[in-house]
């Protein structure tokens, strides 16, 4: 299970789960020496990866560290500031390239995107979660993820989720019972929400559910001034790479 937790003033989250040490949020009292930290927690725990999200001005010193340039994103931060995500390997065979997950990756990229906005099938009604809404949501999480980096299984940990990480949930309801979440993990400060963790119960699948999730999430989310919407997907997890390479070239750039 990946352990969320401070590192200096900076948010870090690391474990065995994912073989990976993550530095989700530096703040600039802890730079540079943050690098060479994330060095040794990934050398204690042993692993294989190590992930950065900065604002774009302290990429120089993780580049010299060994870390690439996987993405760039404009205006990340309070939509002023770009951010660099940056990533190093400690294992050569983790960093070798996924051939079959890439070449169908590359296929979808060049597929004519055939995207149609169509209204939410009336049976479903969509609404911002709260805590009262963490013991429906485990069964849902149980149902869809059979493993994951996180406790979400656990009402409480999705209660201080929400309380102390910023985390906001989305839900989806037929006849009055929670049947698909998707989450945002807001920085309330920046202005920057990374939409994740959609989950839909198998019975309910081919209602695009997740692309109303999402776009649902965009309007309340853009309602309190957030700036910049990103995902990080998972290279196998194909579906939900063409539900949002579909509606970013559908709608404006966020």
């Amino acid at each position: 299970m990946d352990k969320i937790e401070n590192c200096g003033q900076s948010r870090i989250s690391h474990g065995s789960e994912s073989s990976r040490v993550y530095l989700m949020d530096l703040h600039p009292a802890d730079f540079p020496q943050i690098i060479e930290k994330l060095d040794k927690i990934a050398a204690e725990g042993r692993y294989t990866k190590l992930f950065a999200k900065v604002a774009a001005k302290y990429g120089p010193a993780f580049l010299n560290a060994g870390y690439v340039i996987e993405a760039l994103v404009p205006e990340f931060y309070g939509g002023q500031e770009d951010a660099l995500f940056l990533m190093k390997y400690t294992d050569a065979e983790r960093q070798k390239p996924e051939a079959k997950e890439l070449e169908a990756f590359q296929q979808l990229l060049l597929e004519p995107v055939e995207f149609e906005p169509t209204p939410i099938d009336n049976a479903y009604k969509l609404r911002p979660l709260n805590e009262s809404d963490a013991e429906a949501m485990v069964p849902v999480f149980k149902q869809v993820f059979s493993t994951y980096p996180f406790p979400i299984y656990d009402p409480a940990f999705l209660i201080q989720s929400m309380r102390e990480d910023g985390t906001r949930y989305f839900g989806a309801f037929c006849e009055g019972a929670l049947i698909a979440i998707s989450s945002a993990e807001c920085n309330d400060v920046k202005k920057n929400a990374e939409m994740t963790d959609f989950a839909v119960l198998p019975t309910h699948r081919g209602k695009r559910l997740a692309v109303h999730l999402l776009t649902f999430m965009e309007e309340e989310l853009t309602k309190d001034g957030f700036k910049t919407f990103y995902t990080i997907a998972r290279l196998h997890s194909l579906p939900m790479n063409k539900t949002f390479y579909n509606l970013a070239t559908n709608t404006p750039a966020h």
